[in-house]
């Protein structure tokens, strides 16, 4: 078991990074970046549900029996 003190216990970069920092810059621009392409995704697949909702109730007489 390996015992050491609270000071000498370094973080990672994600859960300590410096505020005026450029790597904490650059995680906080690439948070943001994988939200904007997960909205992206989830806007492609509503739309894609919403294109064959919208096309089945055009088109009633082509749904299975």
């Amino acid at each position: 078991m390996i015992f050491a003190s609270p000071s000498s216990i370094l973080a990672c970069a994600t859960c300590m990074a410096d505020k005026g920092s450029l790597v904490g810059q650059a995680q906080g621009f690439a948070i943001l970046f994988m939200l904007g392409v997960l909205a992206f995704m989830f806007l492609c697949a509503a739309s894609f549900v919403y294109f064959f909702v919208r096309r089945q109730r055009s088109h009633p007489s082509l749904t299975a029996v």
